[in-house]
């Protein structure tokens, strides 16, 4: 299903809109397949949400650079044995990296506030993990994502992925795809999110998740993005969240857990290979933005300073 992006300002700035949690719409576009893959770049609940204690880490710090420097970030996914469960403690010898999500642009009225977050990112023989921690208060409604934490990761499908969008000043000219890890938290905590457990849904593209939300999608500009509907379109990712102090409005820290097969065979996905590098971006939004929650262009993303580089050790 279509959904519309925020035009894109500059070449690393692709993160964009959020799509609604009703995931309205019934006009479909399908991609077809990137003509160069590079992985070298490459029944809802509201169960009482689970408290994780915070495991030792191990983090990068966040460096500010000079102007007209290149940040250079970098992120370490060693092997590791990892369980999708919302105990993070299994990730405590797994280095990360910490960093500062800014708004896209600025907005008029309400600010959107930095948020400080830590990623780290993993691998088994079979799968990739990522864990997202993000420092901001307990915000969960069952009945509307938007005011509850939503998140996203982007990986690029091919060598234009990196620039989608980017070659004209309004945003329209595709250069490359995106793979999008989308995440609006319709599930409580500790209950299993993604197409790895949930169905699509009737009528639905195979990348939508039609009980949780957790959608595998992707985009060739920074205008429109769709769940996956391409060749060997499927939704294999699995999440659970959870968050330190789960009292509303209590100050805390959120965890997204994440996994996903290294390889789908979906051509809207980003492939990964053990020993090789692919590249990452961040997105997060904070339903504290006004009485309704988050909107589609209040977010705070990593993209600002380029490119994560994930090596895949």
């Amino acid at each position: 299903m279509r959904r519309r992006w925020v035009p894109i300002i500059a070449i690393f700035m692709l993160i964009a809109a959020a799509c609604s949690s009703s995931d309205a719409g019934d006009t479909t576009t399908t991609a077809a397949a990137p003509t160069t893959v590079a992985t070298t770049l490459a029944t809802t609940t509201t169960a009482t949400p689970t408290t994780t204690t915070t495991p030792a880490t191990t983090t990068t710090e966040a460096v500010e650079p000079a102007e007209g420097e290149d940040l250079g970030r970098s992120l370490d996914a060693p092997s590791a044995v990892i369980t999708v469960d919302g105990d993070v403690s299994d990730w405590a010898l797994v280095p990360g990296l910490a960093t500062t999500l800014e708004p896209i642009v600025a907005e008029e009225g309400e600010p959107i506030d930095n948020r400080d977050i830590t990623i780290k990112m993993a691998h088994d023989d079979e799968n990739i993990y990522a864990l997202l921690t993000v420092e901001d208060d307990y915000n969960w409604n069952p009945d509307d994502a938007k005011l509850s934490a939503a998140a996203a990761l982007l990986f690029p499908v091919d060598t234009g992925g990196p620039h989608m969008g980017a070659d004209d000043e309004e945003g329209e000219t595709s250069t490359g795809m995106v793979d999008i890890w989308h995440w609006e938290l319709e599930c409580a905590a500790g209950v299993q999110s993604g197409g790895a457990v949930n169905p699509s849904g009737e009528a639905k593209d195979p990348g939508n998740d039609a009980t949780c939300n957790f959608d595998d999608e992707w985009a060739t500009d920074a205008e429109t993005r769709e769940d996956d509907n391409g060749a060997g379109a499927e939704n294999s990712l699995l999440g659970v969240w959870s968050h330190s102090t789960p009292t509303d409005n209590s100050p805390g820290v959120w965890y997204f857990e994440m996994s996903r097969p290294l390889q789908t065979g979906d051509a809207q996905d980003a492939q990964f290979t053990v020993g090789e590098q692919t590249l990452l971006a961040i997105a997060y939004w904070d339903p504290d933005f006004g009485p309704d929650g988050w909107e589609d262009d209040t977010h705070v993303q990593s993209s600002n300073q380029e490119w994560i580089e994930v090596n895949l050790k």
